[in-house]
């Protein structure tokens, strides 16, 4: 029976269960399904604008299941955190107009995977990296040249000012894999100094 989680000090993130008997590592399982989920969200939203209903649903069943049965009810709980954190920001932009559906609930299962604050950690850090790309591409625009080919999108279409530059889930997947990616080189004794 699980004791509870030990907290790994850095994010107070859940890294591993404690039982009476062992340690359960659960870091390496949770670091390849995040790399597997936002990936394949990566190509999804890259290919088609969209993140489907499948990859998001299976992903969040996964998430939760995987908490409850390595982490009992506590870990549930963190799961459902991480989901009320990346559901519910994703929401409020969605609400307001920025960002798709897909967003949402991508952000909500990547969050039941990996809990409030990394969750939160990821949002700040993927709209970072959005904004930086928006500005890349509005100085790209200012430098290249006026004409007929200028003003084209780059699908042949006119420019539409409501379509986003940058898929959502491009930023989200680079920063998820760079903390996941220092996570596990901490964890595995490899931490920057």
């Amino acid at each position: 029976m699980l004791s509870g989680l030990a907290e790994s000090g850095q994010l107070g993130e859940p890294i591993l269960l404690l039982t009476k008997e062992t340690t359960v590592t659960v870091l390496p399982t949770v670091a390849s399904a995040v790399m597997l989920f936002t990936g394949l969200a990566f190509l999804c939203d890259l290919k088609t604008r969209r993140i489907p209903n499948w990859l998001t649903v299976i992903s969040l069943v996964l998430a939760l299941a995987f908490h409850l049965t390595t982490g009992g009810w506590p870990g549930l709980l963190a799961a459902l955190g991480g989901f009320a954190v990346g559901f519910g920001i994703l929401l409020v932009l969605w609400l307001i107009g920025g960002g798709g559906g897909g967003d949402v609930k991508m952000m909500g299962a990547l969050g039941a995977w990996l809990g409030a604050s990394t969750t939160l950690l990821v949002f700040v850090g993927s709209g970072l990296l959005a904004a930086v790309a928006w500005f890349g591409v509005l100085f790209w625009r200012l430098l290249r040249p006026r004409g007929p080919v200028a003003q084209l999108d780059a699908s042949g279409g006119r420019p539409n000012s409501r379509r986003r530059v940058l898929p959502y889930a491009v930023p989200v997947t680079i920063v998820t894999w760079c903390v996941m990616s220092l996570k596990l080189l901490s964890f595995y004794g490899f931490a920057l100094k």
